[in-house]
């Protein structure tokens, strides 16, 4: 995408942001795809921890690339252009990771997704956790004493469409307070 600025900056940003979107995305269900891998295997729950974090540093980038390819090395770039691009790069993440959450769990993931989940929860640390915080009462209070594992049956009948949407909300919420600080960052006056 080496051009330069068209009439329509909103046109132009919404270009970028479109193949940014789908660079973040792939790294959002890259993330996603951590989170399980950390339920069967605890010590990758530190990468995975990395990886959330890095989503709005990999947002920052992106819309960096974006400002450099697509600018010559002094030109103005401003706030609200480095905002909305990363806004709506956000916004497109989010679209392929909702994508990603609704195939998986309708199609491919069997239950197996929450059945982790419940194993992880009925560790003896993580048990001991939940005692102690006060966490275990209020599951058994959600569940009618059924536990973790009445939980994990629950969080499954959800279904998969309200987990994708999950995905969408949130992106609504994160991407405005990130694409502040981006945009805040980014510009060059």
């Amino acid at each position: 995408m080496q051009e330069t600025q068209t009439n329509n900056p909103f046109k132009f940003l919404n270009a970028w942001a479109m193949e940014s979107g789908l660079a973040l995305g792939v790294y959002g269900c890259a993330s996603l795809a951590m989170f399980k891998w950390s339920l069967q295997f605890p010590a990758a729950g530190g990468l995975f921890t990395l990886m959330l974090v890095g989503g709005p540093v990999v947002a920052a980038l992106l819309t960096r690339r974006m400002r450099s390819r697509s600018r010559e090395p002094q030109a103005p770039f401003s706030f609200a252009e480095g905002f909305l691009h990363t806004l709506l790069t956000g916004l497109y993440a989010s679209l392929w990771v909702a994508l990603f959450i609704f195939v998986y769990l309708r199609y491919f993931d069997g239950g197996t997704l929450f059945a982790l989940y419940a194993n992880r929860l009925s560790t003896p640390e993580m048990a001991n956790y939940l005692k102690e915080s006060g966490m275990g009462a209020e599951i058994d209070a959600l569940t009618g004493g059924g536990g973790v594992k009445a939980l994990a049956e629950s969080m499954q009948r959800i279904g998969a469409a309200t987990y994708a949407s999950l995905a969408l909300y949130a992106a609504f919420v994160v991407s405005p307070a990130v694409g502040v600080v981006v945009g805040w960052i980014m510009r060059r006056t």
